[in-house]
């Protein structure tokens, strides 16, 4: 497995767009599927905020994850979020999640951030064997999510 970033592959951004728009089209039923490529085009960045990375198995596409400025519309006092983390289905359950979670969490420790945000309305347990820390429950886009938050910085002497 390589977890490469997404702008050094363009060729696979309709493809990302697709599995994407697919997985969470209906929270945003206004939204195209070529808005949300175009989105996800725009995030495409490089060791900051924004950037993606994906995961790739013999040059073909496994997975995605994100880092962006803002991923919860509600909650603009927050900020970096993780989003976007997505695995190809017959690919789930082999690592590529975790591995692309990590990855993203490295870069944001690398850029100084202390803390990452993310929502989820149904991967709480998979999120929570990572680290991650329910924050509230809240309806978003007309579902029912949870906010999750990982400490990046530090940890003090006492724990």
């Amino acid at each position: 497995m390589q977890i490469e970033y997404l702008q050094d592959y363009p060729s696979l951004i309709p493809e990302l767009g697709s599995l994407h728009f697919a997985q969470w089209g209906h929270l945003r039923p206004d939204e195209t599927l070529e808005c949300r490529t175009r989105r996800l085009e725009a995030a495409c960045g490089r060791g900051g905020v924004p950037s993606v990375v994906v995961a790739l198995e013999d040059g073909a596409l496994r997975g995605s994850a994100m880092l962006l400025a803002h991923d919860m519309d509600a909650r603009q006092d927050l900020t970096p979020w993780l989003a976007g983390v997505y695995v190809v289905a017959e690919h789930r359950r082999r690592g590529y999640g975790s591995a692309l979670v990590t990855r993203i969490e490295s870069e944001a420790a690398a850029l100084g951030i202390e803390r990452l945000y993310l929502w989820t309305p149904d991967m709480m347990a998979f999120y929570s064997r990572l680290g991650w820390i329910s924050e509230e429950r809240c309806a978003y886009l007309g579902a029912e999510v949870t906010m999750m938050s990982k400490h990046l910085g530090p940890q003090s002497a006492e724990g």
